[in-house]
């Protein structure tokens, strides 16, 4: 895996091309309370600060059929890079002074047996003695049915936010042009897509890291083979 800095993990997410431009005009990344995420096993566990912890994921692959497919529909999406190094230190800045806890970190996959297991048992631990940080701990187990999302996650625990009119999500002030390094377009886009979001992140926003589409689906050169002489009719 490739790295822009000594010791640094790339992260990679996949977004429509409305919520990229967002991030830049805003700048803020959205973090979203688990409790409103698909997969209900983000929320297996509630507790009393459940509504207090926000949470966004990344992912490790660079390259992957599955994420565009999923997540870029009608070719409108667009691959956002960083680094954990400039994510952690985008979080650290946003939290400082607040009295808010954060952490980074890859997700384990489990399988649904062990997992349950392992719920279990943080849950028994809570009730004996509740800590933040190993409630926390479930959000970075998922099922093996997800390994394709290879994720690594940013969590921040808002210990001043009321369970009362509880938000979905919270804003984290960024620098965009620091913390994105790299934007890649949808390898099934059509060249005037392509020309459009160019267009628009480098001349509109001020992008100055590469804008280019992906070569996932590029045709490599073809290789010819002389099929004249056939020495048997077996397969």
């Amino acid at each position: 895996m490739t790295s822009t800095e000594t010791g640094s993990k790339r992260l990679y997410r996949i977004l429509d091309f409305t919520r990229v431009v967002q991030i830049f005009e805003r700048e803020e990344l959205y973090f979203a309370n688990p409790g409103k995420w698909d997969d209900p096993y983000e929320r297996r566990i509630s507790h009393s600060r459940s509504h207090a912890i926000f949470a966004q994921c990344w992912c490790q692959l660079g390259i992957s059929d599955a994420m565009w497919r999923i997540y870029s529909k009608n070719g409108m999406g667009v691959r956002i890079s960083t680094t954990d190094k400039k994510l952690k230190a985008a979080v650290k800045a946003f939290v400082k002074d607040k009295g808010y806890i954060f952490r980074l970190g890859e997700v384990d996959y489990k399988s649904q047996t062990d997992l349950n297991v392992e719920a279990r048992e943080i849950a028994a631990e809570l009730r004996e003695d509740f800590k933040i940080q190993r409630a926390v701990d479930v959000l970075y187990m998922k099922r093996e049915a997800f390994r394709h999302e290879s994720e690594w996650r940013a969590t921040i625990f808002c210990p001043d936010e009321k369970r009362v009119n509880a938000k979905d999500g919270v804003a984290v002030k960024i620098d965009p042009h620091k913390l994105i390094d790299r934007i890649l377009l949808d390898p099934r886009a059509p060249e005037e897509l392509v020309d459009a979001f160019k267009f628009y992140f480098e001349k509109k926003l001020g992008f100055k890291g590469p804008v280019i589409r992906s070569v996932l689906y590029k045709s490599p050169k073809p290789l010819e083979v002389d099929d004249e002489f056939i020495t048997s009719s077996d397969l």
